[in-house]
């Protein structure tokens, strides 16, 4: 028998001790070296690592260096707000100062001339100090008349529905802003709010444009957030708002999360952005203008303006958003211009409380500064730090749902509340009391806190849960021409044949007005 083989020992993977050594004193020479080479370098260098970045196979690199952008953009604007604020405040100290002077030297002199008795040389004109007497006297009248003046002018804008507190300077800026942008445009874009046309338009404003500068402006209305309102509503607002300028629906950005949509299938943002910027485009060529057409968007605060601006962009393959947007009216603060192409600039302009419409009853008694806040509040012209009382903006909410049972069984549903109970007639307080219960808005020891509980049913309205809209008038049409009474536009007239020459202009006639929206329209 032959003999096994010896099975060969293993041998160790260690590393030998000496070789460690030798790789350690290796690495500490060379880290010694590269020290000793950073030091004698003059180029200076931060010893802050530098960010790496979001890689570019992240899926959500663009919404991410989108949002930076737009955090940017709206911290800068704060902060020019801030300094334009100081500067006021400064300016308005330093002129209670001098006026404080100089009134304290017209009360000295007023003692002189008592002590002294200086009656006969006051008609003397050698006399210095009696000229100087008449002189701040005269300042001192006439600052009395200016100060009287513009309290009766403060008390005159009170009364006005369209009068805004100082966190919210609306009423100035249709005073500023709106001509500057009425002057500088060649078509003005008046955006509306789909689910309340008649409330965000102003029929004054309308033909101020039209008439202004020999009707050389042209009037597009563009009706945003489609998506919130059913076709046959948007179908019966294009049909009539057509009757008296040239009408586009646009759905100029996504909904918010949670938002009651509904399918206009056709009338995407993609496809009802691209029809605006053609129609832009197709004025320009018509007209043979040679230079850069300037093209301004104005509206009610949180329609929707600065959307409009950010969807043509994109149309373009334009990645950012060159303007910046938010949920919350206020975020547009100054004029800003943004150049879209060679052939068009577009002019973003922030929310202005155009005066109300000559057609539309005025509000009048002692709640009428109330009510008048109330529609502002459910239009989200106002910031939510302007709102001190939402409820009667809640009472006007329930009592237009109200007018629409199925709008306000939806409502209920989402909130997934029972019929409500009304205690003297009034379910408003029903309504906050199991709403703050649902979403946890309570104060201490358990009690409904109804001014949180209200805040958060209209951010759920602005941001579209909740189902609402207000549906077109019906105006019966003979046959022959149209003339409506009362006088906002006659058909049978002149302006008939203006609307359907500015559409033309626009190669709009007939647009998402055919056999295609008619069939939404009976779905």
């Amino acid at each position: 028998m032959g003999m096994k083989p010896r099975a060969k020992k293993a041998t160790s993977k260690r590393t030998p001790v000496r070789l460690r050594h030798k790789i350690e004193k290796a690495s500490a020479a060379k880290q010694r070296k590269q020290k000793k080479l950073a030091k004698n370098n003059p180029e200076w260098r931060s010893k802050v690592k530098k960010d790496p970045g979001i890689p570019n196979l992240f899926p959500y690199k663009g919404r991410i260096l989108q949002e930076i952008e737009e955090k940017k953009a709206q911290k800068e604007e704060e902060i020019a707000r801030k300094k334009e604020e100081a500067r006021q405040a400064r300016m308005g100290v330093q002129a209670e100062e001098r006026l404080a002077e100089e009134l304290s030297d017209a009360d000295s002199l007023v003692d002189i001339e008592d002590d002294e008795d200086m009656d006969e040389d006051a008609g003397d004109d050698s006399n210095p100090m009696a000229a100087l007497l008449a002189s701040a006297r005269a300042r001192a009248a006439e600052y009395e008349e200016r100060s009287e003046t513009s309290d009766s002018d403060d008390m005159e804008q009170e009364t006005l529905v369209t009068t805004k507190s100082k966190t919210d300077p609306s009423s100035r800026a249709f005073r500023h802003l709106f001509p500057t942008v009425l002057q500088t445009a060649d078509i003005i874009l008046y955006v509306l709010d789909a689910r309340d046309p008649p409330s965000t338009r102003s029929i004054p404003t309308e033909r101020q444009i039209a008439a202004f500068e020999g009707a050389s402006k042209r009037l597009i209305l563009i009706l945003n957030k489609i998506d919130l309102v059913p076709p046959k509503a948007l179908h019966g607002w294009l049909s009539y708002l057509r009757r008296y300028h040239p009408t586009l629906p646009l759905r100029a950005s996504p909904p918010a999360a949670n938002a009651k949509t509904f399918d206009h299938k056709t009338l995407t943002q993609k496809v009802t952005s691209e029809t605006l910027l053609k129609a832009l485009k197709s004025y320009a060529a018509t007209q043979n203008i040679k230079r850069a057409l300037t093209v301004g968007v104005v509206g009610f605060p949180n329609v929707g303006k600065s959307s409009v601006i950010n969807t043509l962009v994109s149309r373009l393959g334009k990645p950012s958003a060159p303007v910046t947007v938010g949920a919350e009216a206020g975020v547009t603060i100054a004029l800003k211009k943004v150049k879209l192409d060679n052939k068009l600039i577009l002019l973003d302009s922030p929310g202005v409380v155009f005066p109300e419409s000559e057609g539309a009853a005025p509000i009048s008694g002692p709640n009428s500064k109330e009510e008048a806040q109330a529609k502002l509040i459910l239009l989200s012209a106002l910031p939510p730090k302007a709102i001190k009382d939402p409820l009667p903006a809640v009472q006007l909410l329930l009592s237009r749902l109200s007018a629409t049972p199925s709008s306000m069984e939806s409502m209920l549903n989402y909130y997934g509340i029972p019929a409500l109970m009304s205690s003297g007639g009034d379910i408003v307080p029903d309504f906050l009391v199991q709403v703050a219960r649902k979403r946890g808005r309570l104060g201490k020891g358990g009690v409904p806190n109804l001014d949180a509980a209200g805040m958060t049913v209209l951010g759920d309205w602005r941001d579209g849960r909740i189902v609402g809209w207000v549906d077109a008038p019906v105006i019966p049409v003979k046959s022959g021409d149209v003339s409506m009474e009362g006088g906002v536009v006659n058909e049978a007239g002149d302006e008939k044949e203006i609307v359907s020459t500015w559409a033309k202009e626009f190669k709009i006639d007939g647009l998402f007005g055919g056999p295609e929206e008619e069939g939404l329209m009976e779905e």
